[in-house]
């Protein structure tokens, strides 16, 4: 989960990085974390939902781990 801050001259500034998998917080200088996006399509049963979420290091390997179709 991304948090913004907003500038006075109104652009989105990232202040903080929280893994949705074990809630820590990641630290913003560290790039060792997976970002993923998904707008899921008309006639899914999503319809156009909008998901992004992170994990840090850890929890991608745990997520990865459990994949029955393992990473090359």
């Amino acid at each position: 989960m991304r948090e913004y801050s907003v500038t006075m001259q109104e652009e989105k500034v990232l202040c903080k990085v929280i893994c949705n998998g074990c809630g820590r917080e990641i630290p913003l200088d560290s790039a060792d974390y997976f970002h993923g996006e998904k707008t899921w399509g008309y006639f899914s049963e999503q319809d156009v939902r909008q998901d992004c979420f992170d994990l840090c290091e850890d929890c991608y390997h745990k997520l990865t781990e459990s994949f029955a179709v393992k990473l090359k």
